[in-house]
């Protein structure tokens, strides 16, 4: 029965008071964020995507969390039958650390160990990943003749059927992980250790609550902290009215629905090219919500096709209000939607122009997203994850689908609300 296994350990890297509470007080856990589901989800349809590179491997997952140790066993057995040439999710244990490898392939008369990423670099995190399997791996005596990264390259262009050899790349960690054995060692008996105390380290929150990763006993931790976000927002109005000109424009409320797939779908793009996959707009005149829908979920070759409709929807109007992180106009001017100057001075950015008026509120500290921005600005309410319609969009279940229109035009609802509430168009 393992103690460790890589997620835990680089918990405790990161703060040991979060892996004490993982280990002993798991139900203490923030509930899992659609951002951080989406984000697995990515990472597991790259590492079945990248298995393809090597075929005809045994899949090693264990069927629930109590067959670890019998996968384990198999695992070794299978590097000595020569009939096993690639695993994928292969188990080992040592030390009382568990960790599962994304591929091992033979080579030669040894093994090559691959950790895929989804990302388009190498992060110091993903490197110390793979320190500690290589620790694994040597205390199991699994002669190894390399272990390497695999993630996506970023100049990759698709032309035809996806060249996986030119999608993935490889960066070898061999030497790195050599260095780190001995910290490893000791970080690893020191981790058993704060494990079994009987109660949690006295670690004040700081910078390792959010870094590398936001910690998943945040709201744990701190519930003691004077709750800033019961403060009202602040704006500079200035500034805000000095941007918004004359306030009093015919507006219409532009949701739009990007998309960045980590692995691209048409011929000309890149990994994590984006495009639109669906749009909702609203007025300025609650008597008329719904203007127009439309999304392109179930053939997204089809998405161009969103392009002349939004231009001429949105021709009647004076002002364009989005929320987006992008810069809105360089998108929709890399796709020609904006070839009049008339619609290009209409968008407006909500998300820029709060931003260029020091709009300030704890919950926007972290993330300034338009669910953070929509709770400031409205403190008993509640605007649902953005991450939610992605999942939804990318889904297989036909009713999670269905509810993207009315995402939507939820969230196309709550910009118009902020913008009314924060210019005092009441």
């Amino acid at each position: 029965m393992h103690i460790l296994s890589k997620s835990t350990y680089i918990k405790g890297e990161q703060c040991e008071k979060a892996l004490f509470l993982f280990k002993n007080r798991p139900f203490l856990r923030d509930k899992l964020s659609m951002e951080q589901r989406a984000k697995f989800k990515r990472g597991t349809d790259v590492g079945l995507l990248a298995q393809q590179l090597f075929p005809g491997g045994i899949n090693m997952t264990p069927s629930s969390p109590s067959q670890f140790g019998k996968k384990a066993v198999e695992t070794l057995k299978n590097l000595t039958n020569p009939a096993v040439n690639v695993m994928y999710e292969a188990v080992f244990q040592y030390d009382d650390t568990l960790i599962m490898l994304d591929i091992i392939i033979r080579d030669g008369d040894k093994w090559r160990a691959i950790e895929v990423k989804s990302s388009l670099s190498i992060s110091q995190t993903y490197m110390k990943d793979a320190a500690l399997q290589y620790y694994v791996l040597k205390g199991c005596d699994v002669p190894l003749s390399d272990i390497q990264l695999m993630y996506i390259n970023a100049d990759y262009v698709k032309n035809g059927d996806l060249d996986l050899s030119q999608l993935f790349v490889f960066q070898s960690v061999k030497d790195y992980a050599k260095q780190y054995q001995d910290v490893i060692a000791k970080n690893i008996a020191h981790f058993k250790d704060i494990i079994k105390q009987p109660h949690s380290p006295k670690i004040p929150i700081g910078d390792q609550c959010d870094t590398p990763y936001r910690c998943e006993f945040h709201g744990h931790c701190w519930k003691d902290v004077p709750n800033e976000a019961d403060k009202p927002y602040t704006i500079d109005y200035k500034i805000l009215y000095e941007i918004l000109g004359d306030r009093n424009k015919s507006t219409a409320f532009l949701n739009l629905l990007f998309y960045r797939p980590a692995v691209p779908l048409f011929d000309g793009d890149k990994p994590y090219t984006e495009f639109f996959i669906g749009f909702s707009i609203l007025s300025n005149n609650g008597e008329f919500d719904k203007i127009y829908n439309w999304n392109c979920l179930e053939d997204m070759s089809k998405w161009k096709e969103c392009l002349p409709i939004l231009s001429e929807k949105l021709s009647g109007f004076e002002r364009v209000v989005c929320f987006a992180s992008q810069n809105i106009t360089a998108s929709l001017q890399k796709y020609n939607l904006l070839e009049s100057k008339e619609l290009n001075y209409k968008i407006l950015n909500l998300r820029e122009v709060l931003l260029q008026s020091d709009f300030h509120h704890e919950n926007v500290k972290t993330d300034f997203s338009l669910k953070n921005v929509y709770e400031s600005v409205f403190p008993d309410k509640h605007l649902f994850e953005h991450s939610r319609i992605i999942l939804n969009a990318l889904s297989d279940n036909i009713l999670e689908r269905s509810m993207i229109t009315n995402d939507l035009e939820q969230e196309a609802k709550a910009l118009r609300e902020i913008y009314k509430k924060v210019i005092n168009i009441l």
